[in-house]
């Protein structure tokens, strides 16, 4: 097929993917956060495996987790991102987000991911199943709100580390919430952020993940929900954390669009996106620094 034909094909049937998406948000409201059913554990095992291993991967080789205070963004379903940073040693760990969806997860997983886990000394481990088994515990904590207002969601709590998976591409307003976030650090704090770029709705990512970015501005505001990709690059985000005060800012690519489908996901598109130079990512990580020396906080703030 011809690369017009086939990108106006993309085109019409990604205006269908979208309407999908609308309705069924505006029928179910924000519920799957990921492509794994909640029926499936193991499958949520080895997903919260991979993306802690991918996590781990972009902190600094000098990151010391023990006694530090962990803050996740939109956990989605489960929390057991933050019962594996328990078991390295972690002081704490918090998570907030918009819906409450990881509320009821059964403690009784945490024992399975841990026991796929074999990292961390037999004390912390049995410290991390204890919190994360224990109704209330501060060290383990879940905050939930609609407006997402970061910094009464975490309690009077500051953070060493804040991390995020596929999180900052669904907020209407990133900057807000990277300005919101830097109010709860504290001097030294590290920020590693997965963010995916590319189409959401599962077949045409995989046949034009650069789907969402052939639609004027206006089109694509037709079909908004919450949750929404907002189409963000990674330039924006660079500049938000920049903005907002963090250094050593950097967007490091995970994937890109493999080779047979790179010249038709680059045709095409709206803009501002037709013709910029990074329209070829699917994913990265943003890491950065909140300026100030390690290791100057108070412990009990």
């Amino acid at each position: 097929m011809m690369p017009t034909l086939r990108n106006l094909e993309m085109t019409i049937l990604g205006l269908g993917f979208l309407g999908l998406a609308w309705g069924k948000n505006r029928l179910n409201g924000y519920t799957t956060p990921n492509g794994v059913a909640q029926s499936d554990p193991d499958g949520q095992i080895a997903y919260l495996l991979d993306i802690f291993a991918s996590l781990g991967r972009f902190m600094p080789p000098d990151v010391d987790l023990r006694g530090r205070d962990v803050l996740e963004l939109s956990p989605g379903a489960s929390r057991g991102n933050g019962v594996l940073f328990l078991a390295l040693g972690a002081r704490s760990y918090h998570a907030i987000d918009v819906f409450d969806l990881a509320g009821g997860e059964d403690p009784g997983f945490y024992e399975r991911l841990l026991n796929r886990f074999p990292e961390g000394s037999p004390l912390d481990r049995a410290r991390a199943l204890t919190l994360a088994q224990s109704p209330g515990a501060r060290e383990f904590g879940y905050a939930v709100g609609r407006d997402f207002d970061i910094p009464r969601l975490a309690e009077g709590r500051r953070f060493d580390l804040i991390v995020s998976c596929a999180a900052f591409e669904h907020y209407d307003h990133p900057a807000t919430a990277i300005a919101a976030m830097t109010r709860v650090a504290r001097p030294g704090c590290e920020a590693v952020h997965i963010i995916d770029l590319q189409t959401h709705s599962r077949w045409i990512r995989e046949q034009d993940p650069n789907n969402i970015y052939r639609y004027p501005a206006p089109l694509y505001r037709l079909f908004a929900f919450p949750g929404q990709p907002n189409r963000q690059r990674p330039a924006e985000y660079v500049d938000s954390f920049a903005s907002a005060g963090w250094s050593d800012v950097r967007f490091v690519p995970s994937r890109t669009i493999a080779p047979p489908l790179r010249e038709t996901s680059l045709r095409n598109l709206a803009a501002p996106f037709a013709g910029q130079a990074d329209m070829d990512i699917l994913d990265g990580a943003l890491t950065a620094r909140y300026p100030g020396k390690p290791g100057i906080w108070d412990a009990s703030s």
